[in-house]
């Protein structure tokens, strides 16, 4: 039986979280480890110098999961979830984050983001899910919000089984999805990560700054980007390469030009 782990940076109470684990609990073996409380923003950090404390949870309806709640970050809940199922799980799933996971920026920021990296590094196949509300976005009705949930929690779950089945797509680490606010299936488009900045520091009195997306420039991105094609109401669905290449000739010719070492 295919095990699959659920991990999320909203806590156990988000209903992107709780939309997904009916689905993906039919895919085989489910465990769902997820912060107590939303921490947002933690990326791929992990707790040091204090112990996580883990809790079991008794889920409402009667599925195949067994599902814990940490005081750690998403990171840390895989990183316990590796010890709870005894090994690797055969995927990660994180989210679905209640906003959208866009561009580079939120890839090295998102604690949903963050679950999949450190899924990655251990070899473990990913996908990461997020809705697009928030700012610059449409507000969904509650009735829209349970319909858009619901859509993204089966496409998550068909990319799964696809993903169990025949493995990742050659040089991909992880999936990272983003459905807009009034979904439609027949407005997929594959895309890329945008590379430009759009977090900002945003004073709201003299000394307290919050730190905000979208400030400080319009909503918007690059052709063929997932800010772009999530502005235009398409579900986002980019592959990720987690790859830091190290270009050690060049570093080697400008040191040697700039003598900084002699041989």
């Amino acid at each position: 039986m295919k095990k699959v782990l659920l991990i999320n940076d909203d806590g156990p109470d988000s209903p992107g979280l709780r939309a997904l684990i009916e689905p993906l609990s039919c895919l085989g073996e489910l465990l769902v480890v997820v912060p107590e409380e939303a921490v947002g923003g933690r990326g791929k950090s992990i707790t040091l110098l204090k112990p996580v404390e883990v809790r079991e949870l008794a889920l409402e309806r009667p599925v195949n999961a067994r599902f814990y709640v940490s005081t750690g970050t998403p990171a840390d809940c895989f990183l316990i979830g590796l010890e709870l199922l005894g090994g690797k799980p055969d995927l990660l799933v994180s989210g679905i984050n209640m906003g959208p996971n866009l561009g580079i920026e939120d890839l090295l920021h998102s604690g949903t983001l963050g679950a999949a990296i450190q899924a990655s590094l251990h070899g473990v196949p990913a996908i990461a899910a997020s809705y697009g509300i928030g700012t610059g976005l449409p507000k969904p009705t509650p009735e829209q919000l349970k319909r858009d949930l619901a859509l993204a929690a089966d496409l998550v779950a068909k990319l799964a089984s696809l993903v169990l089945e025949e493995g990742m797509p050659e040089g991909v680490d992880i999936i990272s999805v983003n459905v807009p606010v009034g979904a439609d299936r027949a407005k997929v488009m594959i895309t890329e990560l945008m590379r430009e900045a759009f977090w900002s520091a945003v004073g709201e009195r003299e000394g307290r700054f919050f730190m905000r997306p979208w400030a400080k420039r319009a909503w918007d991105g690059p052709a063929g980007t997932d800010a772009k094609a999530l502005k235009e109401g398409y579900i986002s669905i980019t592959p990720v390469r987690l790859e830091v290449r190290c270009e050690k000739e060049a570093v080697e010719a400008f040191l040697a030009r700039s003598r900084v070492i002699v041989a």
